[in-house]
């Protein structure tokens, strides 16, 4: 599924209020009591006191209500814009790893999704992909099918692009014919090996580091293959999220004493601690970066 969170940054963009954030005491734009200066950041951005009203501006913005300035919401589609797409290889072979040991994940994937002529090979299994338009009158106007080497297939709905939308019809067995009811429970023979329907979702991070995307597909695997772990993160996603959850939490403690009127400067705590070449402030003795908390 190509940019997922390009919904939320328009909107993000969109809901901020013109006069910035919030330092405490201005109009909630919802129901007019003050916002408190203790509220979540994305709160004060927003000019509303409360998760309630915060909701409540979300669901106006979804309802594309006249109270949300259509003038914003075009400036936020304009100064988001699309992400470029992550991959760059053509057709190709997306393989097992039997051997990755974590953060790897057991699984080869790249950008959105597989293109037309790729392979995935899920332990000895393969599966092919193609995307076919429909015609008129049909419940979705593109689809993409994924092959199974005995001529099995799962069938979803595509973009414009060729990747998964949010439609799943499901399971067709070789001869085309649907087999209703059975989404994931449906096995199959190939070459004397039961098969089934996995779907693949791996969270990743796009090249510019800050937004995510969703690498997704539906294979065929051994029935008694190994699970992927849920959620599916890749190792790079995981660790930018990491960091920006050191770098929240360690502002949120500073933020909340001086909110007011201060200034504040949202850094890595690790940046210090390797400015500081992992001496400590105290005795100056070297810490053990790979010890973790609350290690004496």
């Amino acid at each position: 599924m190509a940019d997922q969170d390009a919904h939320f940054r328009v909107m993000d963009e969109a809901l901020k209020h013109p006069d910035g954030r919030a330092k405490g005491g201005e109009p909630c734009v919802i129901c007019g009591k003050p916002v408190p200066a203790s509220a979540h950041w994305v709160q004060r951005d927003r000019h509303v006191c409360s998760g309630r009203c915060n909701n409540l501006l979300r669901r106006r913005y979804g309802r594309g209500s006249a109270s949300i300035n259509a003038e914003r919401v075009a400036a936020a589609v304009e100064a988001t814009g699309p992400r470029p797409n992550p991959r760059t290889s053509g057709p190709r072979v997306f393989r097992t790893l039997p051997d990755a040991r974590p953060p790897e994940l057991p699984i080869e994937w790249e950008g959105y999704g597989p293109h037309p002529g790729d392979v995935i090979e899920r332990y000895g299994i393969l599966t092919q992909y193609l995307v076919q338009d429909m015609p008129d009158g049909y419940f979705t106007s593109r689809i993409v099918v994924a092959v199974a080497e005995g001529g099995d297939m799962f069938v979803a709905g595509a973009t414009d692009e060729g990747y998964y939308s949010s439609l799943v019809i499901g399971p067709h067995g070789p001869g085309g014919e649907r087999l209703e009811g059975q989404l994931f429970s449906h096995t199959f023979d190939i070459n004397g090996v039961l098969c089934q329907w996995r779907r693949e979702r791996v969270t990743d991070l796009q090249p510019d580091g800050v937004d995510y995307f969703f690498w997704e597909c539906y294979a065929a695997v051994p029935v008694d293959a190994p699970a992927y772990p849920e959620p599916t993160h890749s190792p790079r996603y995981r660790t930018e999220m990491d960091r920006r959850r050191r770098i929240s939490s360690n502002a949120a403690k500073h933020e909340r004493r001086a909110r007011s009127e201060a200034t504040i400067e949202r850094f890595d705590p690790v940046e210090v601690y390797e400015r500081d070449a992992w001496t400590c402030g105290i005795c100056g003795g070297k810490v053990d970066p790979q010890v973790l908390h609350p290690m004496p």
